[in-house]
């Protein structure tokens, strides 16, 4: 119950982690929405389907990146579990 609030709560921490993580636009800020819309294309939409319908595959990124991103999102969550545990007794 507890991991299921952390993970809602952190929505927008993730959001913003994925922005630093994969935006390398000159305009960063003007182009949050596009990089949130980029990310889940690359994590949800499989390569297959990316060709079938003519997708841009050459700025897709690797797989190393979005694991990264996804070991900092998992971590962040984790961290707050142990804190909220060690601090308040709730697990």
């Amino acid at each position: 119950m507890v991991i299921t609030c952390l993970v809602v709560l952190n929505i927008p921490v993730y959001l913003f982690i994925g922005w630093l993580a994969f935006d390398s636009k000159s305009d960063a800020a003007a182009t949050f929405g596009e990089t949130i819309v980029d990310l889940l294309k690359i994590l949800l939409v499989p390569g297959i389907v990316r060709v079938l319908f003519g997708m841009e595959t050459s700025g897709a990124l690797g797989l190393i990146p979005i694991g990264g991103y996804l070991f900092a999102c998992s971590l962040l969550t984790y961290g707050e579990y142990i804190l909220l545990g060690k601090c308040f007794g709730l697990q």
